[in-house]
């Protein structure tokens, strides 16, 4: 590649920024080059090599890459086609900087894939321009991968919903024992989210949460319902004896005063909420209670009857992690038909509602 003429460049910031690569063989063009991004705000990294530079870009991450189509080794149009023939590289755009006899390689470049064509020497403002016009289509192609990865997990939470959720309200409304009923509730839940763990409380004399079900699947725990375990565990106050003020800080207390879902990534790292009685059973049993769907259970009248919370959400290989927002949707659809369900079947055997 020619060496361009330096010329004098006021320190105007780019906007997009992003960190670059340059690769040309010739040291005194690398560091001019690398100065004027530099001074754009770029962050920039340089080698001379093209079998180094394909090395570098599949360890570290670059936004765009400048090339020099013309280097001794591994010429510039055979690093642009193994970038553009590796799936992890193919999206990072490519600006050719080639000299002004280089047509046949310019087109060779284009047809491989290059984002843009540079000829040297170059204008720095232009320069500057075509580079954030990369990174600008970029940005928006990302962008519109998002929306359609936003659209896909829309869909699949209507599919979900449809083939998953409203199956199991109408199984809810047709269970005839009361104890089965609270279970169904309890374990489809968990089943959505794959989470270890899960309670199930009802709303008493709209002064407490009584616990109904409690499960974990790594601790073995299974109380309450048919299993003829008993729930040792106190009511939780859902307002304070004392001062009688509204119970905000224990979270399924809170969900029942408010009405509204909450998810927690790490109970150990949140404000708002005490955990300390979480942290206690976790010391008296070696677990490690992290993340939490806490959702209401609400009737027609949109008043909660109970609360359902899930601990612990679980990837594909048993990981613990947070629940997807989309699987809450899921979880709070089945919520509003388990307590359609829990009311009607109170209402069928006249037990007073909760």
């Amino acid at each position: 590649m020619n060496s361009p003429t330096h010329q004098p460049l006021r320190k105007t910031a780019s906007r997009h920024g992003g960190r670059l690569l340059i690769v040309d063989d010739n040291q005194l063009n690398r560091s001019r080059l690398a100065q004027r991004l530099k001074d754009n705000g770029y962050e920039v990294e340089t080698i001379d090599d093209g079998f180094k530079s394909l090395e570098l870009v599949r360890k570290e991450h670059f936004d765009l890459i400048l090339l020099d189509t013309m280097m001794p080794g591994m010429p510039g149009e055979e690093v642009l086609r193994e970038l553009k023939d590796d799936p992890a590289t193919r999206d990072i755009p490519v600006i050719m900087i080639s000299g002004l006899d280089e047509a046949e390689s310019v087109a060779t470049c284009i047809e491989l894939g290059a984002a843009d064509i540079l000829s040297s020497p170059f204008d720095p403002v232009l320069l500057r321009a075509r580079i954030d016009a990369c990174l600008e289509n970029r940005r928006l192609r990302e962008q519109e991968a998002r929306h359609l990865q936003q659209l896909q997990a829309e869909m699949e939470h209507t599919d979900r919903l449809v083939n998953v959720v409203i199956p199991i309200g109408l199984a809810l409304m047709r269970e005839p024992d009361y104890d089965k009923l609270l279970e169904k509730i309890l374990i489809e839940a968990k089943s959505i989210c794959r989470a270890d763990g899960g309670t199930l409380y009802l709303r008493f004399a709209d002064k407490f949460l009584n616990f109904v079900l409690v499960r974990n699947d790594s601790l073995k725990i299974n109380l309450g319902g048919s299993t003829g375990n008993p729930i040792k565990f106190p009511p939780l106050n859902l307002y304070d004896p004392e001062t009688g003020k509204p119970n905000h800080q224990q979270v399924a207390c809170h969900v029942a005063l408010s009405g509204k879902s909450v998810n927690i990534a790490d109970a150990y790292h949140v404000e708002g909420f005490d955990f300390r009685g979480t942290r206690e059973f976790d010391q008296r049993t070696g677990y490690r209670s992290q993340s939490f769907l806490t959702a209401p259970l609400l009737n027609e009248q949109n008043e909660v009857i109970g609360v359902l919370q899930l601990i612990n959400a679980q990837d594909l290989e048993g990981k613990v992690i947070p629940f997807d927002p989309i699987l809450q949707q899921s979880v709070e659809s089945l919520s509003l038909l388990a307590a359609a369900a829990v009311e009607n079947y109170q209402k069928l055997q006249s037990i007073p509602a909760t």
